[in-house]
């Protein structure tokens, strides 16, 4: 072998690594994989013509039938290590840890189900990116990654409108970076590339039916679509982008619950309802109809609280507030309850379970209590409860009942603050009018054969701040909402704490940083490593 030439293999190794590094970084640019490999080939071809009398020797010499020369060493380690390199590329034996701050690298539970339900659907989800800035496209592209990682089935284009600006055209683009998913017949578009954003819009392209949520109005509420601290502009905005219809109604006016009502809200009523209207929405339960009721404390709820009492939940007449020397109080003010306790086995609240960190704060909320012997015989749970040491404040109806309070008036403890109750009402028996006039249960196959009821379900909270505009602001207020829709829309597949748009830590490796490091470890060390070996033992031959 001529030593000189033996530089050739290890170039050949070097450009294996560098190249098969640079298209695990960047797939989509297929021509890399495919000049890697054919400069390869070139360089191991000239390799053997320039020394090809050498290697015809290789094979006449003796010492061939016991050991390998030099070059031949070299040949198997190059493939050797080239295989391993092609083998350690593909993605199933990718695996990663994640070292930042916020887990920036790292799924939200809820996009796991989100990347399941892709999955199962056995159709990919398109993707079609219009961005002309590179550090977009680049933070995109690792996003994305991270849900293939997981197996999502995504077909990805990233396009710049700048240079195809007729395919912008087409699509009617009207801002710089606007990415548009598609799936069956969805098409949902987001212009912020965040993987909340991402999760959400994958929501909504699953979604195949958009529910409609009516507000109730007329007793005080914060408006729907109102900006202020009481309004649920916020909220509203969240469901729309969740395929969720929402809309107001005054029942006094509209004699019923609509009829296309897949959920009704009362938020936070200032004023009590009239009998009229409670009868309206026992008359929606019973024919299996959603519903979430939250109302603050000191707010009369007589007739809402007869009518939730037949469904197995009631209000309590007290207020929860922290003690006047725990620190939190002067933090976030006394009238506040922080709640930590949650169910671990329903899906309301199982994710905030698993996160011990979670806590919310309610203000100005109420307790609950439960009615065992609901005549509708709904099971009650207690979903979420306050942490110890919270002071209820017991008979109050207003604010004139807090004033010089008795010692019995007051108690601490940990207290239910969200109730789920649900089950299937049976309906009055079908009967058939006699000739005679007289009237018989029905017993024929087609009564039986009438449709089962609808289960019905219904979340109570003792309080509303949570989920107006002030307080949805935190994401666990947001979320603890988004999940108690979905449970009373019986989309559970959607139920999890959503992916937050995190706070970049100092330290983060992007993909291609993580592919120099993997470069250097696997591919530029080992190489350094063998040609050194190799030439210190050519040297110590010679000598």
């Amino acid at each position: 072998m001529k030593p000189g030439l033996l530089i050739l293999p290890f170039l050949a190794l070097l450009v294996a690594a560098l190249g098969t590094a640079a298209g695990s970084a960047l797939p989509e640019y297929n021509w890399i994989s495919q000049t890697t490999w054919a400069l390869v080939a070139t360089v191991v071809g000239l390799w053997v013509a320039l020394d090809f009398d050498n290697f015809k020797a290789l094979f006449r010499r003796k010492g061939s039938k016991y050991g390998a020369s030099s070059g031949l060493v070299v040949i198997l380690g190059t493939v050797v290590i080239v295989g391993i390199a092609i083998v350690a590329a593909r993605p199933r034996f990718n695996k990663s840890v994640d070292l930042s701050r916020d887990k920036l690298n790292t799924l939200s539970d809820q996009s796991i189900k989100i990347i399941k339900q892709v999955k199962e659907s056995g159709q990919p989800v398109t993707i079609k990116a219009f961005v002309s800035d590179e550090k977009v496209a680049t933070d995109l592209r690792d996003t994305l990654n991270l849900y293939q990682s997981r197996g999502a089935n995504f077909k990805i284009e990233i396009v710049d409108p700048q240079t195809r600006p007729t395919e912008a055209m087409a699509e009617k683009i009207a801002e710089g970076n606007t990415v548009i998913f598609r799936h069956s017949n969805q098409e949902k578009r987001i212009t912020a590339f965040s993987e909340e954003k991402i999760t959400n819009a994958l929501v909504s392209i699953l979604k195949n039916k958009t529910k409609k949520i009516y507000f109730t109005k007329g007793h005080g509420e914060g408006a729907l679509k109102g900006t202020d601290a009481t309004g649920f502009n916020h909220i509203a905005t969240e469901l729309e982008g969740n395929k969720d219809a929402v809309d107001e109604v005054s029942l006094l006016e509209s004699a019923k619950v609509p009829e296309d009502a897949d959920m009704l809200v009362i938020s936070g009523p200032k004023y009590e309802f009239k009998e009229e209207e409670t009868r309206i929405i026992e008359d929606y339960l019973k024919r299996g109809g959603s519903l979430l009721v939250m109302v603050d404390a000191l707010i009369p709820v007589t007739n809402l609280n007869n009518m939730l009492e037949r469904f197995g939940v009631k209000f309590n007449q007290d207020l929860l507030i922290l003690a006047p020397n725990d620190i939190r109080a002067q933090m976030i003010g006394q009238n506040n309850a922080i709640v930590s306790e949650f169910d671990e086995f329903n899906s309301v609240t199982k994710d905030f379970s698993r996160l011990s960190q979670v806590q919310l704060v309610f203000r100005n909320t109420r307790s609950l209590d439960e009615i065992k012997d609901n005549p509708n015989k709904l099971k009650v749970e207690f979903v979420a409860k306050t942490a110890n040491e919270i002071i209820r404040v017991k008979n109050v109806k207003s604010a004139s009942d807090l004033e010089n309070l008795a010692e019995d008036r007051w108690d601490t403890g940990s207290f239910p603050v969200i109730a789920v109750a649900a089950g299937k009402i049976q309906g009055p028996t079908l009967a058939n009018a006699t000739q005679d006039g007289k009237v018989t249960k029905s017993d024929t196959p087609q009564a039986e054969a009438a449709p089962k009821s609808k289960e019905t379900r219904i979340v109570v909270t003792g309080s509303v701040a949570f989920a107006a505009n002030q307080g949805a602001q935190l994401a666990e207020h947001r979320d603890m909402f988004l999940n108690m829709t979905n449970y009373l829309l019986q989309d559970e597949d959607f139920i999890s704490i959503r992916p937050k748009d995190p706070t970049k830590s100092t330290i983060q490796l992007t993909t291609s940083q993580s592919q120099l490091v993997l470069l250097f470890l696997a591919f530029i060390y080992p190489f350094l490593y063998l040609g050194g070996g190799t030439l210190a033992w050519m040297k110590r031959r010679r000598a």
